[in-house]
């Protein structure tokens, strides 16, 4: 069984309320981008617009091996996106399962702990657990993700990474000591290469990548944040073949296509699936909500079979 996260702490403190104009004026307490491929300085992390998707984590991934498939529940709304069809994975088996590494922020972790749920007892799929509260791309300072995944993907070789971050990287950050306004041209340039990166590193190794949108948030003005930020994750996606953008947005949505932090699951039970902070997923019904149907588009776009 998954190792279980501890609650969620700091979630009042998480939502910083304000308008992308109001960015400029945190600009020197912004954080700074390291990665060799920005030539960037470094500063202690802090935050200027977005939300710090925390939570208690470990830098240890957290693995399961599985014995027998189990069944989840699915939202009753789903994506309306076109599911691409990619060359296939290698259908799994016991003695030769698939192996998932997920990796991103508490969102991830959201994700992760889903994923621990329904794959527990399956004998074809190992779930490595290796998301990282709040870590995201734009502070690689604080958690060089492009360093981290390199050195896990070598260490668990596998198949498929699920990825799903990005709430902490509504912020400024520095470039050779410059400010990078969140949401101008420039900053979506950088961010955008960020992105193809983790991309790009996933490929080289091998394995397929699923990059799992963000959720949509009870605060519109954060949202609207988190969209621009899909807006990004889908176009790099589309440069990359054999990663695909699974977006979430609706898939959180009520039937009118507004947040809720109740839904109905596919058995027709309404289940909590969001937590108190209007951002993060809920245990065990929206982690289960959000595993389930990433592995379903998984299952549909690599032309594998794992019984969910």
């Amino acid at each position: 069984m998954p190792e279980a996260r501890c609650d969620k702490p700091g979630i009042p403190t998480r939502f910083v309320q304000g308008s992308v104009a109001a960015l400029s004026c945190c600009l020197l307490l912004a954080g700074c981008a390291s990665h060799p491929a920005d030539t960037s300085t470094s500063s202690p992390p802090t935050s200027t617009a977005s939300t710090t998707t925390s939570s208690t984590s470990t830098s240890t991934p957290t693995t399961s091996t599985s014995t027998t498939s189990t069944t989840s529940t699915t939202a009753a709304t789903s994506t309306t996106t076109t599911t691409p069809s990619l060359p296939g994975l290698q259908q799994p088996t016991a003695a030769n399962p698939l192996t998932i590494l997920d990796v991103g922020d508490s969102l991830g972790e959201d994700l992760g702990l889903g994923l621990g749920y329904t794959l527990d007892t399956n004998p074809l799929v190992r779930v490595v657990q290796d998301a990282y509260g709040d870590s995201g791309l734009a502070r690689p300072d604080f958690y060089d993700w492009p360093a981290h995944l390199a050195a896990e993907l070598n260490r668990y070789h596998p198949q498929m990474v699920m990825i799903l971050i990005g709430g902490n990287d509504a912020q400024n950050f520095l470039v050779n000591g410059e400010p990078v306004v969140f949401g101008t041209a420039q900053w979506h340039t950088i961010y955008s290469q960020r992105v193809a990166l983790m991309m790009s590193e996933t490929l080289k190794a091998g394995a397929k990548m699923l990059w799992v949108g963000l959720p949509i948030m009870q605060s519109p003005a954060f949202g609207a944040s988190m969209q621009m930020l899909n807006a990004i994750y889908q176009t790099q996606a589309a440069l990359q073949p054999g990663v695909v953008f699974f977006p979430t947005w609706s898939l959180f949505s009520n039937a009118e296509g507004h947040y809720s932090a109740y839904l109905t699951n596919s058995s027709g039970q309404t289940v909590l699936a969001r937590d108190d902070d209007g951002i993060h997923i809920a245990p065990p019904g929206g982690c289960d909500i959000i595993a389930v149907a990433a592995i379903r588009e998984m299952e549909k776009v690599w032309h594998v079979h794992i019984g969910v």
